[in-house]
């Protein structure tokens, strides 16, 4: 094609930029032109006037083309704004404004793919004429013409997969349209947002990360020329799989900008001699704090669906503070810190706010993505005894004033054919004993009794209240942690942070709030309303009891020397779980030791059988003596609280007759209408055995629990 022929057809092209009929004749000249000029086949030649008769018909039109929602990736932050994931699916995309991508990112693409991009109105007859004699005299294609325009028109509405001529002129006509609508800068912006570099990152900003693990504005000349490089072909200039051929396209990108005049001789010799300087590897698949990650895309799933969390662009805040995380999984390494220790989960729940503020769920996310903080359904042993002590309080009995017999028990029980028989670890009994001294000694017998005395359905229903959502059978033996199927982790710090907030119940939560991509907040924690759970009143008691048991009881292994605190042990069968669950006014924190893998006993470790008081105190005093210096120091007497009314009427109907010689009363009875302190003996705790039946195994009809701790 002489120059005239040129001349006249940029002419024609200049003036048809208003008028598409035009233009629709110039494409059907050049492309019969290009096939004649050849010596194309007669049948080619026919096909080249079926062109030139039917685009001027029928021609796609931009507004008719549905709106394109490029996936874009999610992003998870903790409290303090430090990035712990990124969630995507097959397209890694975060779109940024063109203020953020650098000028010289915009030259390499430019000059690589399309260097008279800022001459044309979208389609570069000059590159589609050359193209076809190229890949005629080769026989094969050779060389593309798609203009940036083209590329960016074809990606987001025609599939590309189509070679036919047919799609190819599709695309040059919506490609006029869009250079109508949008700037130069506007196209070439959504162009780089948009392509593929390879390794799942689509477009700039997911690019630049993958690959150097820098923002855009961050890139040198040399790395944007290797990342403009890879648009023609990712695989094959793929970096990290064959550096040589990524650094010559890379060289080639630099020969062309030297070439149309985008960087000068200095700046060109300085890119030429830089090395290859890949990240490590892409900050994509880095995840900090993995559980804790994985607990939050399942509830984001089950909050927005897949599509919103993979491909939504949702910016997530959770409520996890890294700081906390590193001192709880200190607590457990320095704890349980040889090979052949159990394994150990930790939940601290701020009690006011329902905010997961930590989470340990395992040590090892490769090795096992379990995590035993949300996942571990466990017998809780004797910290269940809480929600039975809890469900008595509702019904006015008076834990100072009500004494029951400590002693073995064979109760019958309506439906059963075998009797309930508890006993205490060790066969230990003290006679009549209060409520109160018998919480401080997790004594089993004095327990099952309040079971029948409050009824199973009760202790169901305050667990469920305060944070429990786990199934729980209605039998009298889970008062002692004898559950069908046990509660994790998460579910009992949930619980017992509705003792710190004085009975008010928040639901535990690890996101703050999210924002879609536009930064729109579509969710926040602070819209879940507080339920008040159990009275302030009941609380109230139930903290002062429970804060004696960490002075005097089972818990004091867990003391904080500068603060109150209150809470409870619990250690399952033969020593196969065991728990403490403990508070301060401000933060509730559950431990739970045991072996993820099986009911192993922990009858020798470190030469010791694992209780409630032993290991997971331990671990809970080392975490919490850290965590409680950000909060003031508190009484749990510093809450207000409406006194109980106390049942002066109550008398136990399944007090079991004693075998000692006392002088107080077998039936229990009530006097006061406050809250009297209490007088106790520091109790020995001997080693616990609490009761429980393992998870895995089918449910029994056997009503005989086993003992539990002291």
């Amino acid at each position: 094609m002489n120059n005239d022929i040129w001349r006249r057809l940029r002419q024609r092209r200049l003036q048809s930029r208003q008028h598409p009929a035009g233009r629709r004749i110039i494409v059907a000249v050049v492309l019969l032109s290009a096939f004649l000029a050849f010596g194309a086949f007669a049948t080619v030649g026919l096909l080249g006037f079926s062109v030139i008769n039917s685009v001027s018909t029928g021609a796609p039109r931009l507004a008719d083309q549905k709106s394109v929602i490029l996936a874009e990736t999610s992003r998870i932050y903790a409290a303090d704004g430090t990035l712990l994931a990124y969630l995507h699916g097959v397209e890694n995309r975060t779109i940024i404004g063109g203020d953020r991508i650098p000028a010289v990112m915009k030259d390499a693409v430019v000059a690589i793919e399309d260097h008279r991009f800022y001459e044309h109105r979208g389609v570069d007859y000059e590159a589609m004429v050359r193209a076809l004699v190229r890949n005629m005299e080769a026989e094969r294609v050779v060389e593309g013409f798609s203009s940036i325009t083209q590329q960016l028109v074809g990606n987001l509405y025609l599939d590309r997969s189509d070679i036919s001529i047919a799609r190819k002129i599709n695309e040059m006509f919506l490609a006029w349209q869009v250079e109508e609508k949008l700037s130069k800068d506007e196209i070439l912006d959504q162009y780089l947002n948009t392509i593929y570099f390879g390794s799942n990152a689509y477009g700039i900003e997911a690019a630049a990360r993958t690959y150097f693990d820098k923002a855009p504005v961050e890139l040198s000349l040399a790395e944007a020329a290797l990342l403009a490089g890879l648009v023609q072909a990712p695989s094959v200039y793929d970096p990290r799989l064959d550096p040589d051929a990524a650094l010559n396209r890379r060289d080639e990108v630099l020969d062309d900008m030297l070439a149309y005049g985008f960087i000068d001789q200095e700046e060109y010799d300085r890119a030429m001699d830089e090395p290859l300087r890949l990240s490590k590897s892409s900050p994509f698949v880095a995840v900090q704090e993995p559980y804790v990650v994985a607990f939050v895309r399942q509830q984001l799933i089950e909050m927005f669906g897949q599509d919103a969390v993979f491909k939504g662009g949702l910016v997530v805040e959770t409520t996890i503070n890294p700081n906390y995380q590193r001192l709880a999984q200190e607590a457990v390494a320095t704890t349980l810190n040889r090979e052949s220790d159990p394994s150990a989960a930790l939940v601290a729940v701020e009690a006011s706010t329902g905010y997961i503020r930590a989470m340990v769920g395992g040590t090892d996310y490769d090795t096992s993505k379990f995590n035993l903080a949300v996942q571990g359904i466990r017998q809780p042993g004797s910290a269940f005894k809480t929600f039975g002590l809890v469900a008595a309080l509702e019904m006015g009995i008076n834990p100072w004033n009500t004494f029951y017999p400590s002693q073995p028990l064979s109760i019958a029980m309506p439906g059963q054919s075998k009797p309930w028989n508890v006993k205490t670890f060790g066969n230990s009994y003290r006679g009549i004993i209060n409520l109160v001294d018998a919480t401080l000694v997790s004594d089993n017998s004095v327990y099952a009794q309040l079971a029948l005395d409050v009824t199973p359905e009760r202790i169901v229903d305050v667990a469920h209240r305060m944070g429990v959502t786990n199934y729980i059978n209605p039998d009298p033996s889970i008062i002692l942690g004898a559950l069908q199927y046990g509660v994790s982790p998460l579910e009992m710090a949930s619980a017992y942070a509705t003792l710190a907030n004085n009975g008010g119940h928040r639901p535990a939560t690890a996101i703050l709030r999210v924002m879609d991509s536009k930064g729109k907040i579509i969710w926040e924690a602070g819209a879940v309303k507080e339920t008040q759970a159990i009275s302030s009143g009941v609380a109230h008691a139930v903290n002062q009891i429970l804060a004696q048991n960490v002075r005097f009881g089972t818990g004091k292994n867990a003391q904080l020397f500068d603060r109150e605190s209150a809470g409870k042990t619990g250690t399952a069968e033969d020593f196969h779980d065991a728990w403490y669950c403990g508070y301060i006014p401000q933060v509730a924190c559950a431990v739970w030791v045991g072996h993820p893998e099986a009911q192993i006993p922990m009858t020798n470790v470190h030469g010791i059988s694992v209780t409630g008081g032993s290991f997971p105190a331990i671990i809970w005093q080392k975490f919490m003596s850290h965590v409680a210096k950000d909060y003031p120091v508190a009484s749990f007497n510093d809450q207000p609280y409406e006194p109980i009314a106390w049942n002066d009427d109550f008398k136990s109907t399944h007090a079991a007759v004693p075998t000692t010689t006392t002088t107080v009363p077998t039936t229990t009875t009530t006097t006061t209408t406050s809250i009297p302190g209490a007088s106790i003996t520091e109790p020995t705790p001997t080693m616990p055995r609490p009761p429980t039946t393992a998870i895995t195994k089918p449910p029994s009809t056997d009503t005989t629990p086993p003992p539990t701790e002291p």
